[in-house]
């Protein structure tokens, strides 16, 4: 039987708090230990320790995120959802130990996605930001060192964007061998060790998740249509996106 991820959320605004509560008591791939407006709220028995923190962070707390982050991590990985929408915010987040960073209006499978990625030991920055940053920043190809072959720099896209070793070779039509020695090169070159650091290396460099075949600026699942929670707490219909 596959491991349940268990999770902790930390969350000051009550209907944010109760929505995400409500998604998460209410499916199988999640098992919730507490919900607390507070780190100092939270009350786990000795020695419970969760895989996953859901963190709440709003703008007005900017100043001491990287503290609040760096606390809490102690005690979990911590999967934040907040304000902070900038890339220089969410490398703060991702430099203090946070393995993850949502925005308040997410879609219902993108929260379980990145649960189970974080869980895992992964790092999921929602596609949001990553399409944010190729357009304010034009982030491209030639952008990243050269030392990089092209394919190795396909799989390091598709990595940071969370997908597994397994998935990265279905992607690209590779055997998983095949992928396991290109991020074991990649990792060579850029000097970093396990998944996460290199996930924190891609965003430090400014990738994005497009498509290596046809260059669209978004994943796969990023048009698939899904319930979406909101700064609200009330889940509603994702609009079409128009270009």
């Amino acid at each position: 039987m596959p491991h349940v991820p268990r999770v902790v959320i930390v969350e000051c605004r009550s209907l944010v708090r109760r929505g995400l509560e409500s998604l998460l008591s209410g499916c199988s791939e999640t098992d919730v230990l507490a919900v607390c407006a507070s780190p100092q709220q939270w009350n786990l028995a000795p020695g419970t320790r969760p895989d996953v923190i859901i963190l709440g962070l709003t703008s007005d707390q900017r100043d001491s995120v990287a503290d609040t982050v760096s606390a809490v991590a102690q005690h979990g990985r911590v999967l934040v959802l907040g304000d902070l929408t900038d890339r220089d915010g969410v490398t703060m987040l991702l430099r203090a130990g946070a393995h993850g960073w949502l925005p308040c209006c997410v879609a219902d499978d993108e929260v379980l996605g990145a649960i189970a990625t974080v869980a895992r030991g992964g790092t999921h920055v929602s596609p949001v930001l990553t399409a944010r940053m190729h357009d304010d920043l034009g982030a491209r190809e030639e952008d990243v060192p050269p030392l990089l072959a092209r394919r190795e720099f396909e799989t390091l896209r598709w990595i940071a964007a969370g997908l597994t070793h397994g998935q990265v070779a279905r992607r690209m039509g590779l055997t998983e061998a095949t992928v396991n020695t290109y991020v074991k090169r990649i990792r060579r070159k850029l000097g970093v060790g396990n998944k996460a650091d290199l996930t924190r290396k891609a965003i430090q460099l400014g990738l994005v998740q497009r498509e290596p075949d046809n260059g669209s600026a978004r994943p796969a699942a990023w048009n698939r249509c899904a319930p979406t929670l909101c700064a609200t707490g009330h889940r509603q219909p994702c609009l079409p996106k128009t270009e």
